[in-house]
């Protein structure tokens, strides 16, 4: 369930980001969208690794998807 997530999230990020590079439009939101999908994807990602018993990898993933998430809603405003 966690690794299609995190397939799911990843397809995500790489849809919005093909998107930015070939549209003209502005790219706040793509950039939102595409950062919020790789917090997700960061996330899932510590939370298998979590569940797999690598707990400083697994910290430092959701630290990452903590950070990455902020980022995305601070540049929302």
């Amino acid at each position: 369930m966690l690794f299609k997530l995190r397939i799911l999230f990843s397809t995500i990020a790489i849809a919005f980001a093909l998107y930015g590079l070939v549209s003209e439009d502005p790219p706040e939101f793509n950039t939102t969208i595409m950062l919020l999908s790789l917090g997700a994807m960061m996330f899932v990602l510590g939370l298998s690794e979590y569940n797999s018993n690598k707990k400083a990898s697994a910290y430092f993933s959701l630290i990452a998807a903590l950070f990455v998430g902020f980022v995305s809603i601070y540049s929302l405003f």
